[in-house]
């Protein structure tokens, strides 16, 4: 069990460093999203005023089998940043989103640790008339 735990903080380390020179953040499963998502709501309700921080123990636990946890982690940690700033608010439904938004968030490039929020906005009305 240490092994794993270390194998999956040096796969954050890796991931991070890559991240810092601008590096492509591959795509994840929009599912691993919305259960990242669902655990990070049930954190802040049971500590109100809290964020709530999820371990890496606990991304493992809900992320799908041979998922990319630190490319689960960085997509959702962009995806936490809109929703606290209130930009995602026509999407969202009491604590969880649209369908559509983990699909973007889970598949619109990303290069480091920047994702091109206009551009996200744009491909979530672009489907929302479609």
């Amino acid at each position: 069990m240490a092994d794993e735990q270390l194998a999956r903080l040096e796969s954050f380390r890796a991931l991070i460093k890559a991240a810092e020179r601008g590096a492509p953040i591959p795509p994840v499963n929009p599912d691993d999203l919305r259960r990242l998502h669902d655990t990070h709501a049930a954190i802040s309700r049971r500590y109100p005023g809290k964020d709530g921080v999820v371990t890496v123990d606990s991304i493992a636990r809900v992320c799908s089998s041979g998922a990319n946890l630190p490319a689960v982690w960085l997509r959702y940690t962009r995806l936490r940043l809109l929703i606290n700033e209130g930009i995602l608010t026509e999407w969202q439904r009491s604590t969880g989103l649209d369908d559509t938004v983990y699909e973007m968030a889970a598949t619109i490039p990303m290069k480091g640790f920047q994702l091109d929020q206009e551009a996200f906005l744009r491909l979530l009305r672009y489907e929302a008339v479609a």
